[in-house]
């Protein structure tokens, strides 16, 4: 090898490594806490689902709620004064410990009271009775809960900006009510209350999916002001048999139907809603799910801008992963998607916060390093650049079992419907359900949480991927030119 050549070949070595690094998301500066448990760690109990929020007086102060799949359905909710490292039960009112109350969500209004959004389950079939909110003011409840919705009202959930209250639910049809575990085709629609008094009183209910769009899991998303309210979800499209919930739980998924994520846009407060757009078409029918209990694709809005994120993962198998895509005007255009963590197996179930200062982070389950895509680990991604590029780390101790959960014995084990994470300023507190104590005969589950200290950097880096591009391109020459007679 002559001198030329010799120098050729170390440019393309630091080419090589200059892209790479580049290329590759760094999980520096991404320090995560030992994990402790919000829920669970002794007991059969099934938490999962968290959702999370903190009092806007007092930061330290944050409540929890979430999902109980078993010993049987309910729920839960937890205080924490100290920031997240320790927490206890909130004592349910008695409205909201005769019923069997189940998709719990939280929020806090501006002069601290906390809200708990929560439906009541009940008839031969388990289906929902109707949905309430209960008002606490110190830690004890403020009057009786209100009954917000009516019957057969799922996926209720809510959002707050100042002292207004936007609830969203799936309206089901009457024959919903002879279907264990899916939903009736008909008229199913999302409708959205709003309240201007913190949720003492609520408008008649507003319709914002058509008639014939087969939707789950609505998710609320308020910019700053309050005039601007999307609403995303994940559009099912022809895929019956998960939406009806009449499959067997073992036959795979028909490969030709695809799902879609949706959102519509409010400009007046949630009073009206225009057209829907598509988030996200031609997604593959991943798994087979139980249709009110299906996946939550994620979205959050930036505070400062308004720009709004939507998460959701695609693919089958091993080659399933989690995305990520923004909106600049509400909701009506979306970027491309962006993949935000490791891929070669699967990534579920995302969710998605924005910091105070516009940093992005999505928490999901990770399988990337079990060959068998059955071991799975909650990772944070984090992003310094409004989500174009990422950088992640495992924040769950271990690699727990993804085929524990509620459904397992039927071929459809689930974790929940979703992750929860609280973004601030320099740190993330990362919420989901730790499955190390369960099996696929006793789905216990405990709600872990970990803090996530996040400093400053970012993700694959352009910079060093064009460096790297010259360094080759130059080496390439180099050799060509000492190749020459």
């Amino acid at each position: 090898m002559n001198l030329p050549q010799a120098a050729s070949a170390v440019l393309a070595v630091l080419g090589v490594a200059g892209a790479g690094l580049g290329l590759v998301g760094q999980a520096g500066g991404l320090r995560a806490s030992a994990n402790s448990f919000v829920r669970g760690g002794s007991g059969m109990e099934a938490h999962n689902s968290p959702t999370v929020a903190a009092d806007p007086r007092q930061p330290s102060t944050m409540a929890v709620a979430n999902r109980l799949d078993a010993p049987e359905l309910g729920c839960a909710v937890s205080i924490s004064t100290s920031g997240g490292a320790s927490w206890a039960p909130l004592e349910p009112t008695p409205g909201l410990a005769a019923v069997n109350c189940f998709w719990p969500r939280v929020a806090y209004l501006p002069d601290g009271t906390l809200l708990v959004l929560y439906t009541s389950l009940g008839g031969p079939n388990v289906l929902p009775l109707s949905a309430w909110l209960q008002r606490y003011e110190g830690g004890r409840a403020a009057g009786p809960p209100l009954q917000v919705a009516g019957d057969l009202a799922f996926y209720a959930r809510m959002a707050v900006d100042g002292p207004r209250v936007w609830l969203s639910w799936v309206q089901a049809g009457p024959a919903t009510a002879d279907n264990a575990l899916g939903l009736v085709p008909g008229v199913n629609p999302v409708m959205v209350a709003r309240s201007a008094d913190g949720g003492r009183t609520f408008s008649a209910p507003v319709q914002v999916s058509e008639n014939d769009r087969r939707v789950i899991q609505p998710t609320l998303v308020v910019a700053p002001g309050g005039n601007r309210v999307v609403v995303g979800a994940l559009d099912l499209n022809d895929d019956l048999p998960n939406y009806e919930a009449g499959h067997d739980g073992q036959t795979p998924p028909d490969p030709r139907l695809r799902w879609r994520v949706v959102a519509w846009t409010s400009e007046d407060g949630g009073a009206t809603f225009g057209a829907p757009a598509v988030v996200a078409d031609d997604l593959a029918v991943p798994q087979l799910i139980i249709a009110d209990l299906g996946p939550t694709p994620g979205f959050a809005v930036d505070g400062r801008t308004g720009r709004i994120y939507a998460t959701w993962d695609a693919g089958r198998g091993d080659a399933r992963n989690v995305h990520l895509a923004w909106s600049e005007d509400g909701g009506r255009v979306w970027s491309e998607p962006v993949v935000v963590g490791p891929t070669g197996r699967s990534q579920v179930l995302p969710a998605v916060a924005v910091a105070p200062d516009g940093r992005v982070d999505v928490l999901f389950y990770d399988r990337s390093r079990d060959r068998e895509d059955i071991l799975q680990e909650a990772v944070l991604a984090t992003s310094a650049d409004g989500g174009r590029t990422f950088r992640w780390k495992a924040v769950s101790d271990g690699a727990t079992d993804s085929r524990v959960g509620l459904g397992a014995q039927q071929g459809v084990p689930l974790q929940g419907d979703h992750l929860a994470l609280l973004s601030r300023q320099d740190d993330v507190l990362a919420f989901w359900a730790d499955t190390g104590r369960g099996s696929r005969i006793e789905p216990v589950m405990d709600l872990a949480v970990a803090q996530v200290e996040v400093a400053g950097g970012g993700g694959r880096r352009p910079a060093f991927v064009a460096v790297g591009v010259a360094l080759l391109l130059a080496a390439a020459a180099l050799f060509a030119v000492s190749r020459r007679p």
